[in-house]
């Protein structure tokens, strides 16, 4: 069975990720996807049955994933659903599995920072597979304060300050916003 599918849930394990011998990245976490309804008799919220899925990733993605997400943080999966039986000596069951083609914070739950992974489309000549040989940026921005980390100045993250940004700006600021608004209105 093979169906493409969108989950919502929850990271339950904190995403691992590892390098084949051919250099292929892979990598797998575990997501708990929990239905909620509204109890009119209670008039309250309430859990309902948790669904358990293995997310698989590869190359860039499982790269991606094992420094974005951790355990606990809400995710919308896109992918190919995959169930199997299995069975050995002892026990037997059905593994139900995503084969994730894009991943990414939910954010009706809260608020997330992007930072473009660099040099991933250009294939190095002479790699396994010609997959993509990704370049470290000279300053990377610190996933819990946004605090930009090593580099050489305050716009040391690539493309970062070419877009307007400047590396010590945690947010856009009131007059951005007016004057985006602004821009959106006259389009």
């Amino acid at each position: 069975m093979s169906e493409h599918i969108t989950v919502r849930g929850f990271v339950a394990t904190d995403p691992t990720t590892r390098t084949t011998p051919s250099g292929l990245a892979v990598g797998n976490f575990r997501l708990a996807s929990t239905d909620r309804r509204f109890d009119r008799e209670q008039q309250a919220w309430v859990d309902g049955a948790t669904n358990w899925f293995t997310v698989n990733m590869f190359r860039q993605l499982s790269t991606n994933v094992a420094a974005s997400l951790s355990k606990g943080q809400p995710v919308l999966v896109t992918g190919r659903l995959k169930v199997r039986q299995w069975q050995n000596e002892e026990r037997s069951g059905t593994s139900v599995e995503i084969e994730a083609e894009t991943i990414g914070h939910d954010l009706t739950l809260g608020t997330a920072f992007f930072n473009r992974a660099v040099g991933r489309t250009a294939p190095a000549e002479g790699t396994p597979g010609g997959e993509a040989v990704s370049e470290e940026p000279e300053g990377t921005v610190d996933r819990e304060t946004g605090e930009l980390l090593g580099g050489s100045g305050p716009d040391a993250v690539e493309g970062f300050a070419d877009a307007g940004h400047h590396a010590d700006e945690g947010a856009v600021h009131g007059a951005d916003r007016e004057e985006e608004a602004e821009t959106l209105s006259a389009a």
